[in-house]
């Protein structure tokens, strides 16, 4: 880099805000998250009234991204049968003068007649502060993917998978088994356990977002593996004699 390319980044540098740290509005920000939260389940909009800019950009955990008007409209109490609470497990505030940004992991418990469920959330928020008051400008949740509960099946059933597929003659994919469990290693990468999902779905610990489906031709023999990631598909052919 040229001695003008070193004083430019010098320059942007230099000119990048500091966060300040303002115990009181970190307080502040923590206690109005957790208020808008605890407002979800109910459905209680005036909550949201009370923090939310009217410029308000909220993309919640499927993706799908709001305004204040369409926010106020898809907000609605649980229906009957249906009970939950969500609770800031921890918060980070970094306040720039009148914005702040608050990045906060969330816990969220729901019973479903009588079933419990447990989903985890990060959201990281953006609030400006108008006429002395804290006001979300925008908001982005992502929720945390968790693996599946292993499927209990007849360890019989994963000899068939057992094998070589194939998407090039230069990428290969190799199942193994040994004793009631499945691995898979992809050429030139480390093997990894395959757990059941169902009998024909596996999973791979700590990678939620992808499967591998084995696929039986019409006399019922696996022909193919479908590696799966966020619905899109990459089929392998299995190798025969291999």
């Amino acid at each position: 880099m040229n001695g003008a390319g070193l004083l430019f980044v010098s320059a942007l540098v230099a000119a990048a805000p500091v966060p300040t740290r303002d115990s009181a509005a970190a307080a502040e920000l923590k206690r109005a998250t957790q208020e808008l939260l605890s407002a979800i389940a109910p459905g209680n909009w005036s909550v949201w009234e009370k923090y939310l800019d009217e410029s308000i950009l909220y993309t919640a955990e499927d993706g799908r991204t709001f305004t204040k008007a369409q926010l106020r409209e898809e907000m609605r109490p649980l229906p009957p049968g249906y009970s939950g609470s969500i609770e800031v497990e921890s918060a980070d505030v970094r306040q720039y003068g009148d914005t702040a940004v608050v990045s906060h992991e969330d816990l969220e418990r729901e019973e479903v007649f009588g079933q419990k469920l447990v989903s985890r959330y990060h959201a990281t928020d953006t609030w400006v502060r108008r006429a002395g008051k804290w006001r979300l400008v925008a908001s982005q949740v992502l929720v945390r993917l968790q693996d599946p509960a292993p499927a209990t099946i007849d360890p019989k059933v994963l000899d068939a998978y057992v094998g070589r597929y194939e998407i090039s003659p230069s990428a290969s994919f190799t199942v193994t088994r040994e004793g009631d469990r499945l691995f898979g290693e992809r050429n030139g990468r480390p093997r990894q356990p395959l757990l059941p999902e169902t009998e024909t779905v596996f999973f791979t610990p700590g990678a939620p977002r992808t499967r591998k489906l084995f696929v039986r031709d019409a006399d019922g023999r696996v022909t193919r593996m479908i590696d799966r990631r966020d619905g899109r598909d990459i089929v392998w052919t299995r190798a025969e004699g291999r």
